[in-house]
């Protein structure tokens, strides 16, 4: 009995009738379609939260933003850090919208999102698995004993996917970057000999 429900929560990807690959269960779908309806009455709140969980554990990261020398409530109310919180949030939103196409409809913007992250010097992609962490110590303070092991492994299901295709993209993006770079200087050598 406990195993069989056990087994449908830690089966990240299985494959349906029609020979697609399913990231989560349906009874996943359910949990975090429901639990995102208490988180997202403060979007941006709740964005903020994560980032400020993250600055607060992983200093190096708020390195990265333009709001890196501000602190307290001077941060909280800067427009820029706001910004960032309600998008990534938004993000979130995104996910939750498409739990039932997340490969189709929402992986090539994470991919190009995780592209971009190129572009912010100093940045790492393990960076990205400290969000994983923040949004499930936010989640649990937010949703308290709703919070089940079940929850928690839903939307531990939704975070890694995301943040894994955003790794993908910045992974990618730097693979581009070299190749170009390689091209170059093949070019460069050919036109000095």
């Amino acid at each position: 009995m406990g195993c069989s429900a056990s087994a449908q929560t830690h089966a990240h990807k299985k494959i349906s009738t029609n020979g697609q690959t399913e990231i989560f269960t349906e009874r996943q779908r359910r949990i975090v379609r429901k639990t995102w309806r208490a988180l997202a009455n403060d979007m941006t709140g709740n964005g903020k939260k994560v980032f400020m969980w993250i600055f607060d554990n992983n200093p190096k990261v708020k390195q990265l933003f333009p709001c890196r020398d501000k602190e307290g409530d001077e941060l909280l109310k800067d427009l820029d850090f706001k910004g960032h919180a309600s998008r990534f949030m938004q993000s979130v939103g995104a996910a939750v919208d498409n739990l039932d196409s997340l490969e189709t409809s929402l992986a090539p913007l994470l991919l190009n999102l995780g592209k971009t992250h190129i572009h912010f010097q100093g940045f790492k992609p393990d960076y990205f698995d400290s969000f994983t962490t923040a949004m499930l110590h936010v989640w649990e303070q937010e949703l308290q004993d709703r919070f089940t092991p079940e929850v928690e492994e839903s939307w531990k299901t939704v975070f890694e996917f995301m943040m894994g295709k955003m790794k993908d993209g910045y992974t990618i993006a730097k693979e581009e970057e070299m190749n170009a770079k390689n091209l170059a200087n093949g070019t460069d050598r050919k036109s000095v000999v």
